[in-house]
């Protein structure tokens, strides 16, 4: 167990060190030294999170519309018009108000990775993504000042690019989470429909 977590902290030691280097660089045409195109398998791979996460932000309107009619007899559209951070909210006040017998912690514990993914779906839909050429990260850049402030708050300045590094590796295994909660959450919409 210890080889695993002195990997992952050898990886996001390594990934902190590649933000920091392009951080420090002093314009856009150093910044792009150390990026190159991505290919294929990086495409698919963006976009396979990224429509991972639709699925699963279905999965969770639909659940929640599932369980307020059950809680509340009637049917609503109310899952169907809330943003994707709010239907999480909602699916997991309605998951612990249930009365069915279900799986209230596997709910609970897919809307909290959903949560954590939310941002794979929107840096990879909204963001400039380039392959680190000394390695295998994804950088994720925009200089859209309220999509980078949107991030971590911090105001963007002077023409400069907000920056997040992925690890390859970290992106597939997430990947796989994502896919393992939507499943979860698919066999619960059978069983309650």
């Amino acid at each position: 167990m210890e080889a695993v977590g002195s990997s992952r902290a050898s990886m996001e030691a390594e990934t902190r060190a590649i933000l920091t280097r392009l951080e420090a660089t002093q314009n856009d045409a150093e910044l792009l030294q150390h990026l190159g195109g991505i290919g294929k398998e990086e495409h698919a791979l963006m976009g396979e999170l990224v429509q991972t996460y639709c699925q699963a932000d279905a999965l969770c309107r639909g659940l929640v519309a599932i369980l307020k009619h059950k809680r509340e007899g009637v049917p609503s559209d109310f899952a169907y018009e809330q943003n994707d951070t709010d239907v999480l909210i909602h699916l997991r006040k309605e998951a612990n108000n249930t009365i069915l017998s279900i799986d209230t912690a596997g709910v609970i514990q897919a809307v909290d990775t959903f949560e954590m993914h939310r941002v794979f779906r929107h840096t990879f839909s909204h963001w400039v993504v380039k392959k680190y050429l000394h390695g295998d990260y994804l950088v994720a850049f925009t200089k859209n000042k309220k999509e980078g402030e949107k991030r971590d708050g911090v105001v963007m300045t002077g023409g400069k690019a907000k920056l997040m590094v992925f690890p390859i590796v970290l992106l597939v295994n997430e990947l796989e989470k994502l896919k393992s909660n939507c499943s979860f959450l698919a066999e619960l919409h059978l069983y309650m429909e």
